[in-house]
Formats: C-alpha cells, structure tokens, sequence
C-alpha cells in the first residue's frame, strides 16, 4: 500500500476531528463569586437542562444550562424569570464559550446568570447579575473545554491501522 495514500487517508481524519465536533463539554471546577463558592458537574452544548452545582454560604445551589453560545459575535440573551426580567449583551473571545443558565439557592429559583468559560481552564469573564438576590456581583465559572471527537473518527482510525498491519505483513511476505 502506497505511503502517501496512508498518509492522506491520516490527515484527512484529523481533518475530520477539527470540522465535523460540534458539541463543546465542560467540566466545570469553580465559580468564583464574593464570599467563594465551589462548583461540580458538567455543561453541555448539545443537551440544555444539564446541571451543575455547588454550595454557596453553606447553601447548595444548582444550575440548569438553558441556551448556549460558541461564536465570538455579539451576543444577546433576554427574557423573563421567577426573579424578573433580564437582557445580557456580550462578546466573547475566540475560545471562550457561554451558557445562559437559571440558578437555583436558598429558595430563589430561576435567577438568570450568564456563565463564561475560558478553553485553558482560567476562570472566565464575570458577567455582573441583572436580577435579584445579587443584582450587580458578577460570578465567573472556570473549567476544562473538551470538544468530543466523533465515533466515525476512531472507527476510521482502527480502521487505518488494521490496514497498516495487513500491508506490513504482505511486505514481509
């Protein structure tokens, strides 16, 4: 079998990776807000309603991811929740990520907070909150960004290999 061909066939695979993930997964590790809080659990661009978590003043809290956004455009998330209504403008930079998410803690259900991760893991931009109980802190999250590499990417890939193997063996021979 022709080097090249493999060769070829390898990059396009890797090519494959970087085009065709389109779901971002973070792990999300912290929230970093006055008074500090810690935060578990992972966010999902493909499936809204995940949750993430922690305890915040000896209370725990959760948040349900609502919407998502990947593109360094400007931004806007509005609407309307338990706590009031609310419009969030913003801008990312390339490799940031954000979630438009609803909190829930000590009884306060629905508060709006726009959450955005840095790729490297360093906390994100705080975004101050519109709405009551904390109108005007700005919490910033950090955590690891994993794009998943499709299944047809490691299939192709074995795939590759086994072909590697039969054309070594055939050379041998």
């Amino acid at each position: 079998m022709n080097k090249s061909i493999i060769a070829g066939a390898i990059a396009l695979a890797l090519g494959t990776v970087a085009t065709s993930a389109s779901a971002v997964v973070i792990s999300v590790t912290g929230m970093n807000f006055p008074g500090l809080s810690a935060a578990s659990g992972v966010a999902d661009t493909s499936t809204m309603g995940t949750t993430f978590g922690g305890t915040f003043f000896s209370q725990p809290w959760t948040a349900t991811t609502l919407v998502a956004y990947t593109t360094t455009a400007p931004n806007t998330w509005a609407g309307t929740s338990p706590q009031g209504a609310y419009s969030y403008n913003f801008t990312m930079t390339a490799g940031q990520v954000a979630f438009g998410t609803y909190f829930d803690w000590s009884g306060n259900n629905g508060i709006p907070v726009l959450a955005i991760f840095n790729a490297d893991g360093s906390a994100g931009p705080g975004v101050p909150m519109q709405t009551p109980p904390f109108p005007g802190q700005a919490p910033s999250f950090q955590g690891t960004v994993a794009v998943p590499v499709p299944a047809a990417v490691w299939l192709f890939g074995s795939g590759m290999l086994g072909l590697v193997g039969i054309a070594r063996r055939r050379k041998a021979a």
